[in-house]
């Protein structure tokens, strides 16, 4: 009995150091993320401007059109084109989050919905600005003009631009 109790403190030891490790490790990611987030904040608010101007609210899908989208990526036609570009099958995982989001939204009134759309269109794309495969990791993306006054939305203005600022800790 005294061996089996001790085997369960020592187990109990053992969750409670890694519980204390798993606290640190999140701990630290979020105050990386953090650090990342002014940045992140930005590139949101320059692709919600980007995507306002791009995408009318006459011509923002509707969950018929997004289930299309989504079911069409299984076609034969899409699948050996990814294939032989890629070598891979297609992932059709993403197209299908879009027709979920969109049933979502039902509810809601047209500019609402359109608002939602834009800002999850504009967060996908600061997170593809901010990853390793994009241009924009060798080049910078030209700021003056960045949108054409005649296609902006005055609901949804650029941010001013502020010099990047980064910190070497």
């Amino acid at each position: 009995m005294g061996a089996s109790s001790s085997r369960i403190a020592q187990g109990s030891a053992a969750s409670v150091q890694d519980g204390k490790v798993d606290l640190q490790t999140n701990l630290n990611a979020k105050q990386v993320e953090a650090k990342q987030r002014p940045d992140f904040d930005h590139l949101v608010k320059e692709e919600l401007a980007l995507q306002a101007a791009s995408i009318p609210a006459a011509e923002v899908p509707s969950c018929l059109t997004l289930f299309d989208k989504w079911l069409s990526c299984y076609a034969l036609g899409v699948q050996f084109k990814n294939a032989y570009r890629y070598g891979e099958i297609a992932d059709c995982a993403p197209r299908k989050e879009d027709f979920k989001f969109c049933l979502s939204l039902r509810a809601m009134d047209p500019e609402a919905r359109r608002h939602e759309y834009l800002l999850r269109r504009a967060e996908e794309m600061a997170h593809r600005r901010k990853g390793f495969h994009m241009s924009e990791a060798v080049w910078e993306m030209r700021r003056d003009p960045l949108l054409d006054p005649d296609f902006a939305d005055p609901a949804y203005p650029l941010p001013t631009v502020e010099p990047l600022v980064y910190r070497i800790l």
